[in-house]
């Protein structure tokens, strides 16, 4: 069999196959342009916020979403904070610099 039979065939199979050939995504910097440090994920600076003993705390989802036919009650629901568990609070350490795990 030709090698560009197998690369038609290969390239009709990808669409069909994401998540065994695309790598996932760490938008996490280990190296920065500029100075050559570490960088933190900004989404994580932005929807969480670490706690002094070291856990992490979030909103819950869709507290901004379809508030025009959400009860009271549940728009009151969702306002709240919750924390993560030691898994999601190690990876979020990973991703951020000792800059956000400092005390200030």
């Amino acid at each position: 069999m030709p090698s560009g039979g197998s690369s038609a065939l290969l390239s009709r199979l990808t669409p069909l196959l994401p998540s065994i050939l695309q790598q996932p995504v760490r938008p996490l910097t280990y190296y920065g342009l500029q100075k050559g440090k570490r960088k933190s994920v900004k989404a994580v600076v932005k929807r969480f916020l670490r706690l002094h003993n070291g856990l992490w705390v979030r909103r819950k989802s869709g507290y901004k979403k379809k508030l025009w036919k959400k009860s009271t009650a549940q728009k009151k629901c969702l306002r709240e904070f919750v924390l993560c568990d030691r898994t999601q609070c190690k990876h979020l350490d990973k991703t951020t610099t000792s800059f956000w795990k400092r005390r200030n």
